[in-house]
């Protein structure tokens, strides 16, 4: 597979995903509030799009490789800098699965009104949430101005998981717990099962080419020791 042009494979998808962002920006709008139902909606969208994007970061990056110095003493990365607070960052890494998942709590418009047989009048039950809520839509538009920028400058994107990675690796070396790959084993976040959208299919295309560039560079590093 080392034939491949994956460069050009990225650069495609990373078009098809430009596309879609920008349909995102015009659902949300600018005003900053937006009904509960569009929230959702973008939502639904966001998620994969950004799962597909750490992919295309993954294959960027296959060839990279970063020199970090040792750890200093004492010190804790938290992978936070000063004032990052202020700029739309994109999250490189996929949320590991809770191994012990609490179970599903019902939710409080659909809890009993009667707890015991004591009371005479029922209680008074939630309000169920409906879809035309107005919700802040703040965070949301943080989300897709850092995948816009991410978008916009791959390459820096593949320089800052290079650099994840040789400090992951470092830390391995030292006896610490830290995770091998930026994406998560078995579905990504935000597949859908038979998902037709565009989106569905970008992500699908981005997670096999992730999975075989994985696997390229495994055996290359093998085939080298």
């Amino acid at each position: 597979m080392r034939h491949w042009n994956w460069d050009e494979m990225v650069e495609a998808n990373r078009e098809k995903l430009i596309g879609l962002l920008a349909g995102l920006f015009v659902l949300l709008g600018s005003g900053g509030r937006v009904t509960r139902v569009v929230w959702r909606q973008v939502l639904a969208r966001l998620v994969p799009m950004e799962s597909a994007l750490r992919r295309l970061i993954c294959v960027a990056a296959r060839d990279l490789t970063v020199e970090v110095g040792p750890a200093r003493a004492g010190s804790k990365a938290t992978g936070k800098r000063q004032g990052a607070a202020d700029r739309a960052v994109f999250a490189l890494t996929d949320a590991l699965r809770d191994p012990d998942p609490k179970p599903r709590s019902v939710p409080k418009a659909k809890e009993p009104r009667i707890l015991s047989l004591d009371e005479w009048v029922p209680r008074e039950s939630a309000k169920e949430p409906a879809d035309d809520d107005v919700l802040d839509a703040s965070a949301l538009l943080r989300r897709l101005e850092a995948l816009k920028v991410a978008l916009d400058d791959l390459p820096a994107q593949a320089l800052r998981l290079a650099r994840w990675m040789a400090r992951n690796e470092r830390a391995r070396n030292g006896g610490t717990w830290r995770r091998f790959y930026a994406i998560r084993s078995g579905r990504p976040p935000g597949h859908r099962a038979g998902g037709k959208r565009p989106v569905d299919e970008v992500l699908a295309t981005c997670h096999d080419l992730a999975l075989r560039c994985r696997d390229m560079v495994e055996k290359e590093r093998r085939a080298a020791t």
